[in-house]
């Protein structure tokens, strides 16, 4: 497994004729940890770009998965890997999150927005074949008629949302104006082993984590409700919108399932009865998001749904977690 530099010495890649030479920016983060398995089983080679990478990678096949350190906010960076590589795909899942955002607007813009913007234009420059951009609810406001319908109007309470938003008005500008195949999908609370941050990281896959591995758990807003959608459900949506032949529409919802922080924390509390929770008395309701959303149109024209109830879901959550400190607690639990 060969993990490098914008400069290292790594000969140019060209795709055949069948072969998918795919980059997915944010390649070390939560998603990418899952959609890069997914993208090689299809039989692509994966050109992994984020700004720290590991020294050494083990779970991928050998000289299918490439790691390339970078910074999304540096147009020479973005350019010198896109010309290295000539992608026939880019799977564009890498920016700042939420909180970050609030506190540096700037940055918030620079990373996030503006290297949606470099990418697109290298994209047209160099013959991508397809972009694809993971949005965010975020781009709604909190004001939006539930469920959420994809053409809802936008009114975005965040940096990150408003982020998010310009970049969608990207996708379609440079689709109109240069015919460039452009893709996105707008998840909700997309959850699983292995995500460690982001506000919604905080009510979902954090709290499963410490019931995972028998630590109690205090909860502000028990009452919140939020759409959970499992982390391997949002990889299938991903890969139903890039393979999607004529698509309908550019930018499609996805969502999983509505439920209260209390529901699911009862339901992980079903599988390790012997749990603390400490629920605050006057439940308080954080999330700037709406709570709800219509994912109709990807589930009619790209034939979109998801393969696991939150009951499954949870269950997987806390058999992956607790496997990593103690193998002999898998399947532990009613099924």
């Amino acid at each position: 497994m060969s993990v490098g530099d914008i400069e290292g010495e790594r000969e140019e890649m060209k795709p055949g004729n069948n072969t998918r030479v795919v980059l997915v920016t944010g390649g070390c983060g939560f998603l990418a940890s899952y959609l890069i398995p997914a993208l090689v089983a299809k039989g692509a080679t994966v050109i992994a770009f984020d700004v720290s990478v590991p020294n050494s990678v083990s779970n991928e096949p050998k000289d299918r998965v490439h790691y390339v350190r970078g910074d999304l906010a540096s147009e020479a960076d973005i350019y010198r890997l896109m010309i290295k590589y000539r992608f026939t795909d880019v799977f564009h899942l890498g920016g700042l999150l939420a909180e970050v955002c609030e506190a540096d607007p700037v940055r918030a813009f620079k990373v996030n927005f503006l290297s949606t913007l470099t990418l697109l234009d290298a994209s047209v420059s160099l013959g991508v074949q397809r972009f694809v951009m993971t949005s965010s609810i975020s781009v709604f406001g909190q004001d939006a008629e539930e469920p959420v319908k994809d053409d809802a109007p936008k009114n975005p309470t965040t940096i990150y949302g408003q982020t998010k938003l310009a970049s969608e008005h990207l996708l379609l500008w440079y689709a109109r104006k240069h015919d460039l195949d452009t893709r996105g999908v707008r998840f909700a609370w997309v959850f699983g082993p292995g995500r460690k941050t982001g506000i919604t990281a905080t009510w979902s896959s954090l709290l499963l984590d410490a019931i995972a591995e028998g630590r109690p758990v205090e909860i502000l807003n028990p009452e919140e409700r939020g759409d959970w959608l499992y982390v391997k459900d949002a990889v299938k949506a991903l890969l139903a919108v890039w393979q999607a032949q004529r698509p309908l529409q550019r930018i499609y919802n996805i969502a999983g399932g509505v439920h209260s922080i209390r529901e699911v924390m009862e339901i992980a509390r079903r599988y390790r009865p012997e749990t603390k929770i400490f629920w605050h008395r006057k439940s308080l309701y954080l999330s700037p998001y709406p709570a709800a959303y219509d994912d109709g149109p990807a589930r009619a024209e790209l034939g979109w749904r998801p393969d696991y109830t939150i009951e499954r879901a949870v269950k997987e959550h806390l058999d992956v977690v607790s496997s990593r400190r103690n193998p002999k607690q898998v399947g532990r639990g009613a099924e």
